[in-house]
């Protein structure tokens, strides 16, 4: 498995994709003259052409709301023709940085020359992708075949709250994941942690390790029986593209080395999140 990792060493967020077979489409690097600060949209592009399944996926759509400029689906079709046609080996991605600039001015972010964060680029390029070709239907609820977002990419859970003690539960609280977060320094704790409790890695390692990061503040019992409780987040779906976060503590960490060697890039769904049931997934892989 080829894995392709991109950090933003500014802001502190980097995103990690892997799937199951290398990338054959053309190979190109991007831009970014001083004072571009464009290194964060770069590192989320060359993820999106990477990953086949989105690459394929994407070449297939053409009906979309378009906004002209400030339209992020056609400078994203224009720099992918460019991926595989284009001559050159440096390729501009300026349309693409003014479009998305334009598109989240009312937010300030992503602007023209200010450094950002690349995976909340990579996942606000696809929730843009959806609003171009699925605008119809709300991000959270989205059941579109066509849109590539959230058939590909999407992680449909609720989070709730159950008592072991006295029975009592939370109300589910559903919600839609595109990527998920992992703060690098916990990442590495646990990696320690669990080395240290097993001789030998294990297939399922990776998959554990990332649960073990994952875990939230502890919540006091619904029924307020004493208990502090730790929230289950139960995946109901198997995204054919998972999608990793990782989120810097610093912009000068030291950690780099220790995060890549706990990297794996194959995982069972079952082993992050927990399933229906109870039930983890035999078969889930990180896309």
């Amino acid at each position: 498995d080829k894995t392709i990792k991109h950090e933003n060493k500014k802001s502190g967020n980097g995103v990690v994709a892997a799937h199951t077979m290398a990338s054959i489409a053309p190979s190109k690097g991007l831009s970014n003259e001083p004072g571009q600060n464009s290194c964060f949209l770069n590192s989320a592009l060359q993820v999106l052409w990477h990953l086949d399944i989105f690459r394929r996926s994407f070449r297939q759509l053409s009906s979309h709301k378009c906004l002209e400029d400030s339209c992020i689906f056609c400078a994203l079709k224009n720099i992918f023709a460019q991926f595989q046609f284009s001559s050159e080996k440096v390729l501009p991605s300026d349309a693409l940085r003014s479009a998305l600039a334009k598109s989240f001015q009312d937010q300030q972010r992503f602007q023209l020359g200010v450094m950002d964060d690349a995976a909340e680029c990579f996942e606000n390029i696809l929730m843009r992708i959806h609003f171009h070709i699925s605008d119809e239907t709300k991000e959270d609820v989205c059941t579109a075949r066509h849109c590539i977002p959230h058939q590909k990419f999407a992680m449909t859970l609720f989070e709730q709250c159950v008592c072991s003690s006295c029975g009592a539960s939370s109300d589910p609280l559903p919600f839609i994941q595109m990527v998920h977060y992992i703060s690098t320094t916990s990442l590495c704790n646990q990696a320690v942690k669990m080395l240290e409790s097993r001789e030998n890695p294990t297939p399922s390692m990776f998959g554990e390790l990332l649960r073990n990061a994952s875990m939230g503040d502890l919540r006091t019992c619904p029924s307020r029986c004493g208990q502090q409780l730790r929230i289950a987040r139960v995946l109901l779906n198997s995204p054919e593209i998972v999608s990793i976060g990782l989120v810097w503590d610093s912009e000068h960490s030291d950690l780099a080395e220790d995060v890549i060697h706990s990297l794996g890039t194959r995982l069972r769904l079952g082993d992050v999140r927990n399933r229906p049931g109870g039930e983890p997934e035999r078969g889930g892989r990180m896309g």
